[in-house]
């Protein structure tokens, strides 16, 4: 049955569920609660039908005609790849001047150019004022904030891709909300522990596999994994063809000042590609 848990204490945590309150004692408690979608402040946001979440967006039975990604993060650009692929008339709109900056500028700006072949439109420096609902669909109205210029766009759906933070109402958290783990991923208190995004960090599913053998060895094992020890991580994002990266990239060895070789080879000038006839992008 359904029920919300709390502590008690650093090893009895209560369930209530909507009959009863269980007590529950463990020496071993382990949180695993995630993530949930970040809902900024836009008037009109709140009940609106038309707007959705990365997660309720998967419940849609008909496709959008015209989507609204507000955020155009990795999550944002993966529904951008995925509903464009669907047929969608696909617009981004991303607050900050420059996508995904995390990346070198060359890979994010061959990022930008394949997902607008398939046509998607992106929006810089836009930032929403509103979501209205009006009878046949949504109109969201934002503005360019270099050029100050208001616009409105019509869509059928409104998806929000505005990041993710961690789930952790009433716990004890760092400033960004994330639970404080060692490299065991301890808590504070050493026998509770936190694994996956609720401790902040890279939000993949790899990582939250990789937590789960840390405790395992640290339990059962001969203590050998930490968190320390799984650098660099590698990534995957979804969109067509897909981003994938591990370790420094340029800018990063360039801070560090680090001795570095650039190689690049465009995806054209590999012969496979080409005769698959998919010869965007770069590798580096």
């Amino acid at each position: 049955t359904a029920g919300v848990g709390s502590f008690v204490s650093s090893d009895v945590v209560s369930v209530r569920t909507s009959t009863e309150e269980i007590m529950l004692t463990s020496k071993q408690i382990i949180i695993n609660t995630g993530a949930e979608t970040v809902i900024p402040p836009i008037e009109g946001v709140a009940g609106n039908p038309l707007v959705y979440t990365s997660t309720s967006i998967m419940e849609l039975t008909e496709l959008p005609r015209r989507l609204v990604i507000v955020g155009g993060g990795y999550i944002g650009l993966e529904f951008a790849s995925m509903y464009a692929s669907f047929g969608s008339q696909v617009t981004v709109l991303e607050s900050y001047p420059e996508l995904i900056v995390r990346e070198d500028r060359d890979i994010a700006a061959s990022v930008k150019e394949t997902l607008e072949k398939k046509g998607n439109v992106f929006r810089m420096n836009a930032k929403v004022q509103s979501v209205k609902h009006i009878e046949d669909g949504a109109v969201v109205v934002f503005s360019d904030s270099q050029t100050g210029e208001v616009v409105e766009l019509e869509a059928d759906a409104v998806l929000l891709a505005t990041g993710r933070r961690p789930n952790t109402k009433d716990l004890e958290t760092d400033a960004r909300g994330a639970i404080i783990v060692d490299e065991y991923l301890k808590t504070t208190q050493p026998n509770i522990r936190a694994v996956g995004d609720v401790k902040g960090g890279l939000q993949f599913t790899y990582i939250s596999l990789d937590d789960y053998r840390i405790i395992r060895e640290d339990l059962f094992g001969d203590k050998e994994r930490t968190t320390n020890d799984r650098n660099p991580v590698s990534y995957s994002v979804f969109i067509d063809p897909p981003l994938a990266r591990i370790g420094l990239n340029e800018e990063e060895a360039r801070k560090q000042n680090l001795d570095i070789i650039i190689k690049k080879l465009p995806v054209m000038a590999i012969p496979r590609a080409k005769t698959l006839g998919e010869t965007d992008g770069l590798l580096k």
